[in-house]
C-alpha cells in the first residue's frame, strides 16, 4: 500500500475461521470474550452511584403526583434528540402534561434561549445539554421554576449549579465519564423504573444505543457495551425502523445511516422536524418526518457541493501550514461536513469559519495530534467545545491573526507516517460466509475504542469491473459471492477496466460485511483502501 502506512498484526492466511475470530479478539487484549460480545445487566454500574439522581426523582415525582407542567429541551444532535425522546415518551407513561422544545441553532442548553417558551413550566427537564454558566438556570429558579439537567459533558467546578438546578450527571464521581448523555437519560429512567415498579425504559434502550454511538462514546467500556447491546438487540423506535429499513440495525447503521440524517437537520435548521420524527408513532407521520429528514441531507450535501470549489482554492495556498482556515459565507450550518471532506483530503487541522459579527465561529476537525481542542484553549484566544479532533470553535476577529500564528508556533510537525493497524491480512480464498459472520459479530458494537475489524487482502488478480449510482461507486467482482466496494470513487472507472483486461493485481484494505446488494445476497468487502501492483 502506498497511501498509507499500513501495520498488519496477524497473518491470518490459512487459518480456519474460528482461529481468525479468536486471534483478532486476542490481539485486541479481550480475554473474556464471550463476556465482551455478550455483556449482561451486571455490566450496568449502580444506578443510585450518579449524583443527585434521587434528588431528581423526587424532583419528577412530585410534578407527576400535582400534575405539574413538564418542559422537556432537546439539545440538537443524535445524543440530545435521544436523550429528549427517552425522557418525552417516559414520561408519557404518567402524565401528559409535557411540552418538548429544541433550540433551531447550535446552543448548549439554555445560552441564547428566550425563556419566556417555558411560561406555563413548573418543572423544566434539559438534557445532554449543559450550560457554560448559571445564569439562565438562576433566571428561571426566580420565576418559581425547578430544573433539572441530565447530562454528560465536563462541569466546571467553580459553577454553583447545585444552588440552581439539579444535575444528573456520567462526570465528576460517576466510575464512566464516557457515558453519553442518552446513557444517562436511560439509567435515570431506569432508576424511575425501579421507584415506580415499572419496566418502560427497556422499550426505549433502542434511542439510547442510537445516542451513545452516534456520540462516539467508548465500546470498550462494559456499562456502554451492554446498552448498546441490548439496544440493537430490537427496534422499538418507529423513526428508526423507518431509517434502518430492512437492514442491519448495528453500530455501523447509527453512524452511517441515522446520525447523518439528525445532524442535516440542524444544518439546514430543520431541528423541529428530528424531535417529531422520533417523538411520533403514526406510521404515516413517521415517513413524512422521515422523507422530511432525507430532504435535508439532500439539501446539505447540495450545499457543500456548491462551497467546495472556492473552498479548496482558499486551501491549496495554505496546504504547507501546520492548520487549514477556510472562510464560508452560507446560512446553513455546514462548516462541520466540510471540515470533514477537508480532513480527509489535507490530513492537518482544519477550521472551517463563519462570519458572525466581531466573531468568527464554525467548526474544527483535526488528525495527527492527541488533543486539538485542548491546543486551542490553551491559546486563550479562542472558545472550543466539543470532542478532541471534532468540535466547534469561535474566535474573536481581532484575535484570528494571533490565534494563527499561536497555532504554527506551538504545534509540532506533524507525522502522518503513523502506522495504522490492520487487523489481519487474508488470502481472497480465505474469505468465507462464517469467516464474515464471526467478524460481524466483532464490529457489531464498534467504534471510539473498539473498532471495526480492518483487514488486509492481496492476490486479486482475475476480476470484472462494475460501478453503481452512475459511476458513483466502484464495485469489484473477483468471484460469484463477494463484491469489492469503493464508496465514492475518486478513480478513472475506464482504468480499472482496463487493469481488470490485464489480470493486474489489486490490494485492498477494508471491513468484511454481508447482506444484499439488490436481490441478491453477497458477502461484501468495503474499501478503505484500493490498490493496483501492475
Amino acid at each position: 500500500m502506498t497511501k498509507k502506512n499500513y501495520n498488519i498484526l496477524n497473518d491470518c492466511r490459512g487459518m480456519y475461521e474460528d482461529e481468525v475470530f479468536e486471534t483478532i479478539l486476542e490481539q485486541r487484549g479481550i480475554k473474556d470474550i464471550e463476556h465482551f460480545l455478550n455483556p449482561t445487566e451486571d455490566d450496568l454500574l449502580p444506578l443510585d452511584s450518579m449524583f443527585s439522581i434521587n434528588e431528581a426523582y423526587e424532583r419528577v415525582d412530585k410534578a407527576i403526583e400535582n400534575g405539574e407542567q413538564i418542559a422537556i429541551l432537546f439539545d440538537t444532535d443524535t445524543d440530545g434528540i435521544t436523550s429528549g425522546a427517552i425522557m418525552t415518551r417516559y414520561l408519557k407513561h404518567f402524565t401528559e402534561n409535557i411540552t418538548t422544545h429544541i433550540d433551531e441553532g447550535k446552543q448548549h442548553g439554555l445560552i441564547g434561549q428566550d425563556l419566556s417558551q417555558f411560561d406555563n413550566a413548573d418543572l423544566v427537564i434539559i438534557v445532554d445539554s449543559l450550560d457554560k454558566d448559571e445564569s439562565q438556570y438562576r433566571k428561571l429558579r426566580n420565576n418559581g421554576k425547578d430544573v433539572i439537567v441530565l447530562d454528560h459533558h465536563a462541569i466546571n467546578q467553580e459553577i454553583p449549579y447545585d444552588d440552581v438546578c439539579i444535575l444528573v450527571s456520567s462526570q465528576g464521581k460517576y466510575d464512566n465519564p464516557q457515558l453519553s448523555g442518552a446513557g444517562v437519560t436511560w439509567k435515570f429512567c431506569k432508576y424511575l423504573d425501579e421507584q415506580y415498579d415499572t419496566d418502560y425504559a427497556d422499550g426505549l434502550i433502542d434511542l439510547a444505543a442510537t445516542g451513545m454511538c452516534a456520540d462516539m462514546m467508548d465500546m470498550s467500556i462494559m456499562e456502554n457495551r451492554y446498552i448498546v447491546s441490548k439496544g440493537l438487540e430490537k427496534i422499538y423506535n418507529p423513526a428508526i425502523k423507518k431509517i434502518v429499513g430492512g437492514f442491519e440495525f448495528n453500530s455501523t447503521a447509527i453512524s452511517f445511516s441515522i446520525a447523518p440524517l439528525i445532524n442535516a437537520s440542524n444544518r439546514v435548521a430543520k431541528n423541529e422536524v428530528a424531535m417529531q420524527a422520533f417523538l411520533e408513532d403514526d406510521n404515516k407521520k413517521v415517513l413524512a418526518c422521515v422523507k422530511e429528514l432525507k430532504k435535508c441531507k439532500e439539501l446539505q450535501n447540495e450545499e457543500v457541493a456548491e462551497l467546495m470549489p472556492a473552498v479548496l482554492e482558499q486551501c491549496e495556498s495554505q496546504k504547507d501550514k501546520k492548520m487549514i482556515v477556510a472562510y464560508v459565507d452560507t446560512p446553513y450550518g455546514v462548516s462541520g461536513l466540510l471540515g470533514n471532506k477537508l480532513l480527509e483530503k489535507y490530513q492537518k487541522p482544519i477550521l472551517v469559519l463563519k462570519d458572525a459579527g466581531d466573531t468568527y465561529a464554525g467548526s474544527m476537525r483535526a488528525v495527527g495530534v492527541d488533543d486539538f481542542k485542548e491546543i486551542c484553549n490553551e491559546s486563550g484566544l479562542a472558545r472550543c467545545d466539543g470532542h478532541e479532533l471534532a468540535a466547534g470553535i469561535a474566535i474573536k476577529k481581532d484575535n484570528m491573526y494571533a490565534f494563527i500564528s499561536y497555532i504554527e508556533e506551538t504545534l509540532p510537525e506533524l507525522t502522518m507516517d503513523k502506522p495504522i493497524d490492520v487487523d489481519i491480512q487474508l488470502d481472497i480464498s480465505d474469505i468465507t460466509r462464517t469467516l464474515v459472520e464471526n467478524i460481524k459479530k466483532i464490529d457489531r458494537i464498534s467504534g471510539t475504542g473498539f473498532k471495526q475489524v480492518r483487514v488486509f487482502i492481496d492476490g486479486i488478480n482475475e476480476y470484472e469491473i462494475g460501478q453503481m449510482s452512475d459511476y458513483k461507486h466502484l464495485v469489484v467482482k473477483p468471484n460469484d459471492f463477494l463484491q469489492i466496494i469503493k464508496w465514492n470513487f475518486n478513480g478513472s472507472f475506464e482504468d480499472m477496466e482496463d487493469h481488470s483486461m490485464m489480470n493486474d493485481e489489486l490490494e485492498i484494505i477494508c471491513n468484511l460485511d454481508s447482506g444484499f446488494l439488490g436481490r441478491k445476497f453477497v458477502l461484501k468487502a468495503v474499501c478503505d483502501e484500493i490498490e493496483v501492483c501492475e
